[in-house]
């Protein structure tokens, strides 16, 4: 059997598994989010296992991202519960609030795909 590897986030291919905080398989990968031309990973977007419906996985959640598989610190309960991914809706960290500003996620006017 090979060994697994640590890889980077670009390196994680289609189809790798997804392993909740009790080594259980939760789903696969269906996709990896986050930009290219700033380097930063957002997150993994993740087919359930048995549902026919994808979850984002945040960067923050992720443990270690392997060879073998992508590892996050969520039992598979709470990965289950994750609202549908929504591939329209992407957000940025901003100023927001209406009488007092504060950091937190705003709604961007469109994707974060890089053209072509």
């Amino acid at each position: 059997m090979p060994e697994s590897h640590p890889i980077g986030w670009r390196g994680v291919v289609y189809g790798t598994p997804v392993m909740a905080s009790d080594g259980s398989q939760v789903g696969t990968v269906r996709e990896i989010l986050g930009s290219d031309s700033e380097d930063i990973f957002h997150g993994v977007r993740v087919r359930l296992a048995g549902e026919r419906r994808d979850v984002m996985v945040r960067a923050d959640d992720v443990t270690a991202l392997t060879t073998d598989a992508v590892q996050t610190g969520l039992a598979p309960s709470v990965i289950e519960g994750l609202p549908t991914y929504d591939d329209i809706a992407t957000y940025h960290l901003a100023s927001v609030g209406w009488l007092r500003k504060h950091l937190g996620w705003s709604k961007d006017a469109s994707s974060d795909e890089e053209p072509g």
